[in-house]
C-alpha cells in the first residue's frame, strides 16, 4: 500500500488481520511522526491504537500525493482515487482484507467517526494535486480544516470528551500543528513539491515572492514576515489550549504533550534565526523529554 509498509498479504483470519493491521499503524506512525509517536506513548493502549489507525488513514494518501517518484499527474491522481474508492468500499462493507485498511475501518466505525470528516480530509489531499498558492489565510484555512482540522475532530473521539464544546478547538488545535509544518516546511514544500502554503497577500505585504523562497532568501523581509506568521501560529495555540481541559483524563495527558511539543518547534525556528532554508528544525530527545514533564505538570510556558 505505501513504499516501505507494502500490506500485500495472503488473506488473514479476522483477528489476526486486525492485530496486523494495527502494528502496521504502529509502524507508519513512528516512521513518518517523530514528535507525534512520541506524544502518543502517553495515551492508554486502546487509544493509542485508534490514534495510529487515524495516522495511517491520513499518511497513505499524504504519500501517494507528494510521492517525488511518481511524475505522471494522471497518474497520482489515479492511486488516489483508488485508495479513496478502497476506503470508501471498505467503510461500505465493514472491514477489508487489506490488514491497514481494516485495522482504520474498525477504528472509524467503534469511535464513530463520521465518513463525512473522512472525505474531508480526501478532498484536501485532492487540493493538493492541482492547487500550488493561496490567496490568503481565509483560503488556507478552508485547505487546513480538511488536511488537520477534521483530524483534530478524529482524535477527540477517540480520546474521549467530556463537552461537545471540545471539537471547535480541536479543530483549531489541528491548525496549529498544520501552520507549524508549514513555518518548518516552507523549503522542502517548495522545493519538492512546488507548493507554497503561505497566504500571498501576507507575502505581498512583506514584499516576499515565491522567486524569493526558491532563493532561499533570508533577509529582512523574510525575517520579519516569519515574526508576523510565528506569533500568528502561536496565537491560534492560545486559543486552542481551553480545549485540551474538556478532553477525557486518559488522553488529556498526551494531547498535552502533542500540543507543546509542536509549539515548541517555533521556539527552535526564531533560535535558528528564522532560517528555515538550511535544515528541518525540530527539537532533540533531551527537549521533547523536558517539554514532556512540563506537559505532564500542566505547564504550558
Amino acid at each position: 500500500m505505501i513504499g516501505l509498509f507494502d500490506t500485500s498479504t495472503a488473506p488473514l483470519p479476522a483477528s489476526e488481520r486486525f492485530v496486523r493491521g494495527m502494528d502496521l499503524c504502529r509502524q507508519i506512525t513512528r516512521h513518518y511522526g517523530t514528535s507525534f509517536y512520541f506524544a502518543t506513548q502517553f495515551f492508554p493502549k486502546e487509544v493509542r491504537d485508534g490514534i495510529y489507525a487515524v495516522y495511517a488513514f491520513a499518511r497513505i494518501p499524504d504519500e501517494i500525493v507528494d510521492d517525488p517518484t511518481c511524475t505522471d499527474h494522471a497518474a497520482a491522481l489515479r492511486r488516489l482515487e483508488d485508495w479513496r474508492d478502497g476506503w470508501r468500499d471498505a467503510m461500505a462493507a465493514g472491514g477489508s482484507d487489506d490488514p491497514v485498511m481494516d485495522a482504520i475501518v474498525h477504528v472509524f466505525r467503534h469511535y464513530e467517526i463520521p465518513a463525512e470528516d473522512g472525505e474531508a480530509f480526501l478532498r484536501s489531499m485532492f487540493m493538493d494535486k492541482d492547487k500550488f498558492e493561496y490567496e490568503n489565510y481565509a483560503e488556507l484555512e478552508e485547505y487546513m480544516y480538511g488536511s488537520a482540522g477534521v483530524i483534530g475532530l478524529m482524535v477527540t473521539r477517540i480520546v474521549g470528551f467530556s463537552s461537545p464544546e471540545a471539537f471547535p478547538y480541536a479543530i483549531k488545535l489541528g491548525y496549529a500543528f498544520q501552520l507549524t509544518n508549514f513555518l518548518r516546511d516552507i523549503r522542502e514544500d517548495y522545493e519538492g513539491l512546488g507548493r507554497v502554503y503561505m497566504p500571498k497577500d501576507e507575502m505581498a505585504r512583506f514584499q516576499i515572492t515565491a522567486e524569493d523562497i526558491a532563493g532561499r532568501v533570508r533577509d529582512e523581509r523574510f525575517i520579519k514576515f516569519m515574526k508576523f506568521q510565528v506569533e500568528r501560529n502561536r496565537e491560534v495555540y492560545r486559543e486552542a489550549l481551553p480545549g485540551i481541559k474538556l478532553l477525557n483524563w486518559r488522553g488529556r495527558l498526551a494531547v498535552r504533550v502533542a500540543f507543546v511539543l509542536y509549539r515548541a518547534i517555533l521556539g527552535e525556528i526564531e533560535r535558528a534565526n528564522y532560517d528555515v532554508f538550511a535544515g528541518r528544525v525540530r527539537t532533540n530527545r533531551n527537549q521533547k523529554i523536558l517539554l514532556s514533564l512540563k506537559a505532564l505538570a500542566g505547564v504550558y510556558e
